[in-house]
């Protein structure tokens, strides 16, 4: 019975992590809609913000260069080769880590506190749920090459940082900056946008 129950619950945070991978690109609209409505930017916020997002894009596009088109996809496709170079080596999600800064970069340029807080928790909470989607989907494909994985390799936050001489580089950035200029694009007109409602207001 109890295994069961673990089965079912699991299967739920499964089910969930894929509707939440699927929507993500339409999940912040709520929040931005909000933003633009409250925003109150001040010059500090607006650097704050600004430096955040950049550490966020910087760092995605650095990940996206380690593995392709996989980033853009919204089907389940993973590639056909388990991604533990460059950034994967020290984190299991650099790409979410990177989301995280652009969002938490954003929200803090719009300075309000109650949205920004609701912007973390909801994020944290998405991202949960789409990185258990996405750990059970790997298991499945790679087997005990992804359970490995797993057991030595966090998957926000880094067990330690390496030193400037053992970062690896990618051997071309052009496929990365290629893939992330909508990202880019909505990021600078956003970023705009809000600074100007805060200017005028």
């Amino acid at each position: 019975m109890v295994e069961g129950s673990v089965a079912v619950e699991k299967s739920l945070t499964v089910k969930t992590g894929e509707w939440f991978f699927k929507a993500r690109d339409y999940t912040p609209i709520p929040l931005i809609l909000l933003l633009l409505v409250f925003c109150k930017a001040t010059a500090l916020t607006a650097t704050l913000g600004l430096i955040l997002i950049a550490f966020g894009e910087l760092f995605r596009i650095y990940s996206v260069a380690f593995i392709g088109t996989v980033s853009r996809t919204r089907s389940h496709s993973t590639g056909q080769k388990l991604i533990t170079s460059g950034p994967f080596a020290y984190v299991r999600n650099p790409l979410y880590v990177g989301n995280f800064g652009i969002t938490a970069g954003i929200a803090l340029l719009g300075a309000n506190v109650w949205i920004f807080v609701a912007t973390v928790v909801l994020f944290c909470v998405q991202y949960y749920f789409i990185v258990r989607f996405e750990e059970d989907l790997l298991l499945e494909r790679f087997g005990e090459e992804y359970a490995e994985f797993l057991r030595t390799t966090p998957r926000w936050i880094p067990a330690k940082l390496p030193k400037l001489e053992e970062i690896e580089w990618p051997d071309s950035y052009s496929h990365s900056l290629k893939s992330e200029k909508h990202t880019l694009r909505t990021i600078f007109i956003l970023s705009i946008i809000l600074s100007l409602i805060g200017t005028l207001r």
